[in-house]
């Protein structure tokens, strides 16, 4: 104890002589103004920069080139991390032909890549075109690119097309990419997933000739572009997923590709064609979310239409489809015959959403009608949103003559949406004559509520074979077990 009270007493000097801590510092009150900035400049090597503010630092630190920029992290401790500010946001004036010289070349740049590896972060960047639009980049250390774009709003927006075709012929697989003599140079080669948001008939021009540089690209996002009105892809062989979210007045769309296997969509259905850019491989989608539930985006809907529908989904592992999307398909095509077996087959099948606007026996009939083709689901959503689309009824489903097996693989049934318990019952006695005896039937509501159909036993006088089935309500702690999420659920 004695020894501590010893440490913690002060010299004699620095307790009773005040001055002790300015000496020790260097500093005289008697010193002047002049001969003081003098010395901290004699002694900090004439380091004024070190005490300009933050902000004024990162904006410097954004003018210089990536690799200057990460080199002033080796100065001082305060000066670990404000690189990395610096680079997260700029703004800067100009065209929209000159904002996507300047992405291409910063994305173009292997060392900007490296850097942006060393951020574990993205860079923001800001440019201003016309009189009050701007665009708003980030560029994502994986490879991932959002352009955003913000501009006026206008209640009936100008039609415009987009148009994304590439000169990258598939031939240029066989040889090195590295080889500069050979493979084409890119300015976008880093760049492996694009998000374009809000692009208007302002910018479609421009956009359009920035994707014909995007030779490497693996995903194409496209959201909330209000007027787009057609949209044409044709690309080679790196391109394989393709979203397309609340582009409302999208009337036709086109897909010429070989490799593409995911196909996000929701909105208004646009005249919709799909081939492969190579004959010798036919268009088949392994995820697809067709959510057409605003209705169609056109008024003929054809037997071609049709038929690009079905190929796309023939071979789909992940669907959602709505019930009125799949009866027109049914509409347009030829009934089976002897001679003309049916083609609605869907043996891959292993994760479907179902999308209906009421539940009464016609619409569970062509639930069944499509279920009784699956033979391999194992998962089952069934969505009930009454402002949903709902066309005319056009005809039964011709389901006479066909054999088919229960759905011996499917392990749960989610039903959810706006449902009366009446409405559960019937989906839930209907889909017991073809699920197999452990698949699990469950409801849920928009309250969070969940109920579990079980065997009830009400009498043990009941002739032997008849059962009946109820929804039981369950627990807080079994819900989050009995209930999944579809994979296109947070789309």
């Amino acid at each position: 104890m004695g020894k501590k009270l010893r440490n913690k007493k002060k010299k004699p000097q620095e307790r009773h002589d005040p001055g002790h801590y300015r000496r020790r510092n260097n500093f005289d009150p008697q010193t002047s103004n002049a001969e003081r900035v003098d010395k901290i400049e004699e002694k900090s090597g004439n380091d004024l920069i070190s005490k300009l503010p933050d902000d004024v630092l990162q904006h410097i630190i954004s003018l210089l080139p990536p690799r200057d920029a990460v080199r002033t992290s080796f100065l001082s401790t305060r000066w670990r991390d404000i690189w990395k500010a610096g680079l997260e946001t700029t703004e800067k004036d100009g065209s929209v032909d000159e904002i996507f010289r300047e992405i291409g070349l910063l994305t173009s740049d292997q060392e900007f890549s490296s850097v942006l590896g060393l951020m574990k972060h993205c860079r923001r960047l800001r440019f201003n075109f016309g009189h009050s639009g701007f665009l708003l980049a980030t560029i994502m250390s994986s490879g991932t690119l959002h352009l955003d774009f913000h501009s006026k709003k206008y209640r009936f927006p100008t039609d415009f097309d987009l148009l994304w075709t590439s000169t990258y012929d598939s031939l240029w697989l066989w040889f090195p990419l590295h080889d500069p003599y050979i493979s084409p140079v890119s300015s976008y080669k880093f760049i492996k997933c694009l998000h374009l948001i809000a692009v208007t008939n302002l910018t479609s021009d421009a956009v359009s000739s920035m994707l014909s540089e995007f030779r490497y690209l693996h995903s194409l996002i496209i959201r909330e572009c209000h007027g787009l009105h057609s949209l044409r892809i044709d690309i080679g062989s790196f391109f394989s997923k393709l979203t397309i979210l609340n582009c409302l007045q999208l009337k036709s769309l086109h897909i010429k590709s070989n490799k593409i296997d995911k196909f996000r969509f929701r909105g208004l259905l646009p005249s919709f064609t799909c081939e492969s850019s190579r004959y010798t491989y036919s268009f088949g989608l392994a995820d697809a979310m067709l959510d057409f539930r605003g209705g169609p985006g056109y008024d003929h809907f054809t037997d071609k239409h049709s038929e690009s529908l079905i190929s796309a989904i023939g071979s789909s592992r992940i669907l959602t489809l709505c019930r009125w999307t799949f009866e027109s398909m049914i509409k347009w095509h030829p009934r089976p015959t002897q001679l003309r077996p049916p083609t609605f087959e869907f043996p891959l099948l292993e994760e479907l959403q179902w999308i209906d606007h009421e539940v009464d026996e016609h619409s569970v009939d062509c639930l069944i009608f499509f279920l009784k083709r699956c033979p391999s689901l194992q998962k089952l959503y069934i969505n009930i949103d009454p402002t949903s689309y709902g066309r005319l009824r056009t005809r039964k489903c011709p389901d006479q003559d066909y054999e088919w097996e229960r759905l011996v693989y499917l392990k749960v049934v989610q039903l959810e949406g706006v449902m009366k318990d009446c409405d559960r019952n019937l989906l839930a006695n209907r889909l017991l004559d073809v699920v197999g005896k452990k698949t699990k039937i469950i409801a849920k509501s928009y309250e969070n509520r969940v109920w579990k159909l079980e065997e009830m036993c009400l009498s043990p006088l009941l002739e032997e074979g008849m059962k009946h089935y109820m929804f039981v309500e369950a627990n807080e702690e079994d819900s989050d077990k009995l209930c999944s999420k579809h994979s296109h659920a947070d789309l």
